[in-house]
């Protein structure tokens, strides 16, 4: 680092346009032998005299939360690179090696990674990181659905496993996300012990990757492991039916290698593939905005398209890393000539439609277990947990937000209970254990469905309707916030201290009945005053309910993964009086009026807390 610019960034610590910490880290960033790789993109900063990005990037390090990191990449404490991806690395080793000594390092370490940029880089130097320790390695030979890697983990009785990728994140993003010897993401009290490793790391050991396979350090692994997990989504299958006409597009991601090669092996014939977005590309080109989550309507634009052109009877489409799965459906008037937002049906509805499929055909065929088990987190819909009671079948309703609750809680299950279905609102689904993560692949069993109702002159949408009539109707918004940079965090947390302090007794002209706080355990009850407490995992969450069942609410929580608040609603025919489902046009009309009503009320009380 040269004279000139080391005074450069000291006179921008001195005039306050860049912290002293961040002083601190770029020096160490430009003169370390360790970071070379990173010079050139550190001094293009510099040079641009972007203030904002140098001190977005080495104010702070990047956090390693309860399930690994996520971020964009960059130069810097608080990037995505080889260094963070590195010490994220460094970290399980050391507790890999801790738990269980050679033994643990031998059964090893299983590593996929999507179509990101970068996401092949960075599983290799997690590799190299992990053989440097003396922990073996699984590494796929090219890019694999994360589900994958989940029984891959499980299928070689590895000690732990790697998912390089962002999920639906924007394409500048990338992340490192951790597993254990169950598949599932790493839960209490692995998830606090391995960030503890992380945060005292003083030294990365690694090892030369061509050596490293040479020697049997790093196996690659593949098509194998791939048949057999094919063979589990095969077994997914409930019915003969397969004459629909369906319309998939995996977003650039890697969905080709599990949805799709699932719905060919179950003998799907018309599948029409949006050709452009079977392309690995992690700029994901042809989607709005980059963003290839499905959850956003827009982001199966292309593929609605193409469902109007070859007549499709539904669209699927799954996110990057293929353990998301979204659903577009025509309408009865207008087929697909509508917006995607009135085409794409939520990720509660999809829930709703799968366990209630799963479970009436299961009954039907006489394999509905004794004890049987459907889980789903605290702000996906109660719908879930009403159907799955009336077939008889145990339910866990109150799960943090975050699929690995849902895996943790199939690995918690008593011999005697079966899993039989696991959802979140965040389009997130499981029906077969051998699997402890969300599966896109899941999705065929709508195609299933859909094919099923067709030979009886009906759709997705009319059974819906028709679960709504037998259960009632239950209505969702989720709504997120983002506030960017620290100043976005402090408004975050603000807002929850806000809402914790002096809980809202009305919410957008709806008295509240009970606030609920997850981190302390405690419910307040707004008429009486009187506090009780609630069970279910500690989390920071906060849930305002609108009617004694509690299906009626507003739950409040910060992302874990981006910068954002979300807000939850919840509302229902089931908590109104008066309200019948003869008439589920009004219906619908009065529960979706009180719904905004709760949101924007929601949004207002957050507001006037920030003043």
């Amino acid at each position: 680092m040269t004279e000139v610019i080391r005074q450069r960034i000291h006179d921008w610590t001195t005039t306050g346009a860049l912290s002293q910490t961040s002083e601190e880290a770029i020096h160490t960033w430009l003169t370390e032998p360790y970071y070379v790789e990173f010079k050139a993109d550190i001094l293009a900063l510099i040079e641009a005299e972007d203030l904002a990005e140098l001190e977005d990037c080495f104010r702070v390090r990047i956090e390693f939360g309860t399930g690994g990191i996520r971020g964009k990449m960059g130069p810097g404490p608080n990037r995505i690179n080889n260094r963070t991806i590195g010490e994220a690395a460094q970290g399980l080793a050391q507790y890999i090696l801790k738990v269980g000594g050679s033994d643990a390092a031998q059964r090893g370490v299983a590593i996929a990674y999507d179509t990101r940029h970068h996401s092949d880089v960075f599983a290799r130097e997690t590799a190299c990181v992990l053989a440097g320790n003396g922990v073996s390695v699984y590494l796929f030979d090219s890019c694999r659905a994360t589900p994958a890697l989940s029984f891959a983990v499980r299928e070689l009785q590895a000690m732990a496993g790697v998912v390089v990728s962002a999920s639906h994140n924007p394409p500048s993003d990338n992340g490192f996300k951790a597993y254990w010897s169950d598949g599932g993401q790493v839960v209490p009290p692995h998830d606090k012990h391995i960030i503890a490793e992380v945060l005292g790391i003083k030294e990365i050991k690694t090892y030369e990757y061509d050596v490293a396979v040479t020697q049997g350090f790093i196996q690659i692994v593949g098509v194998e492991i791939d048949a057999k997990y094919l063979d589990v989504l095969a077994d997914l299958t409930l019915a003969e039916a397969r004459h629909i006409r369906v319309v998939y597009t995996p977003l650039h991601g890697v969905g080709m290698t599990s949805v799709a090669a699932a719905l060919e092996r179950l003998g799907y014939e018309d599948i029409h593939y949006v050709e452009a977005q079977t392309i690995q590309d992690g700029d994901f080109p042809t989607v709005d905005r980059g963003v290839a989550n499905p959850e956003d309507p827009k982001a199966l634009t292309l593929a609605i398209h193409k469902a109007a052109e070859v007549g499709a009877d539904l669209v699927l489409a799954s996110d990057p890393d293929a353990d998301r799965i979204g659903c577009a459906l025509p309408l009865p008037d207008r087929g697909w000539e509508a917006t995607p937002e009135e085409l794409v049906i939520n990720g509660n509805q999809i829930g709703v439609v799968l366990c209630h499929y799963i479970l009436q055909q299961k009954k039907k065929a006489g394999q509905l277990p004794t004890r049987g088990l459907v889980c789903k987190s605290a702000v996906t819909t109660d719908l879930v947990h009403v159907i799955a009671r009336s077939y008889g079948v145990d339910t866990v309703d109150d799960l943090l937000v975050g699929f690995k609750y849902i895996g943790a809680t199939i690995d918690r299950m008593p011999d005697d209970m079966v899993f039989l279905f696991g959802t979140e609102e965040s389009h997130g689904y499981l029906a077969d254990a051998r699997i402890r993560d969300k599966e896109a692949a899941t999705g065929v069993l709508l195609a299933e469905c859909a094919a099923v109702l067709k030979t009886q002159g009906r759709t997705i949408r009319d059974e819906l309707d028709e679960i709504y009539r037998t259960y009632g109707y239950f209505r969702e918004i989720q709504k997120s916030v983002t506030r960017t940079g620290a100043g976005g965090h402090r408004e975050i947390m603000a807002i929850m201290k806000g809402l914790r302090g002096a809980p809202p007794k009305v919410i957008g002209g709806h008295p509240v009945i009970e606030a609920i706080d997850r981190q302390t355990g405690e419910a307040l009850n707004q008429r009486t005053d009187n506090i009780h407490s609630v069970a279910g995992d500690r989390g920071n969450i906060l849930i305002f309910t609108f009617s004694e069942t509690g299906h009626t609410r507003v739950t409040v929580r910060p992302s874990g993964t981006e910068p954002k608040i979300k807000y939850y609603v919840s509302a229902t025919s089931v908590d109104q009086p008066g309200q019948t489902e003869d008439d589920l046009h009004r219906t619908k009309q009065a529960i979706d009026r009180m719904a905004e009503e709760i949101i924007d009320g929601m949004l207002n009380v957050s507001e006037e807390i920030l003043g």
